[in-house]
């Protein structure tokens, strides 16, 4: 690789690093990380604006502001339930997660013996156990995942 090359794969940022070519298991779940929590924190703004319209109706002792919110979220129809089904599943992932990162990096849990790199250093991914955390989190995210779709489902009179 020439250094103009090179130069050129450093000044692309984040474009470069949102190809997924290349990535290992732990990369995958790293960026489903930070994807999560972007929704998560664009939810918490939107909540906000939400819970503000209820203080305005209780201060002012006028529900007419609050039918009026209510009314502007129900107009988004089927999206409103694709939005919260994201939500969900978002609220679920970075949980789930989050707690798997906090076995492996506050107790040291799942992490197995470390060994001494030996030269030429080969970088590996997760160790066995896990990989097979990361699994068992996504089997368990996926499924109720599903569940919370069908509850959505349900609640809108489809099933």
């Amino acid at each position: 690789m020439s250094s103009e090359e090179q130069e050129k794969g450093y000044k692309s940022g984040l474009i470069r690093s949102l190809n997924p070519k290349g990535f290992n298991l732990e990369r995958y779940t790293y960026m489903l990380h930070r994807i999560t929590g972007v929704i998560l924190a664009l939810y918490l703004i939107a909540h906000i604006f939400e819970i503000y319209h209820v203080g305005l109706a209780v201060l002012n002792n006028n529900p007419q502001i609050w039918y009026s919110t209510l009314a502007e979220l129900s107009s988004l129809g089927i999206l409103e339930q694709i939005g919260l089904w994201i939500v969900a599943g978002s609220a679920l992932y970075h949980g789930a997660n989050g707690l798997r990162l906090i076995l492996n990096e506050v107790f040291g849990m799942l992490l197995g013996k470390p060994v001494l790199p030996e030269y030429p250093y080969s970088p590996t991914s997760l160790s066995r156990p896990q990989k097979a955390a990361v699994y068992i989190i996504t089997a368990v995210v996926v499924a109720l995942w599903i569940w919370a779709g069908l509850y959505l489902l349900a609640g809108l009179g489809v099933i």
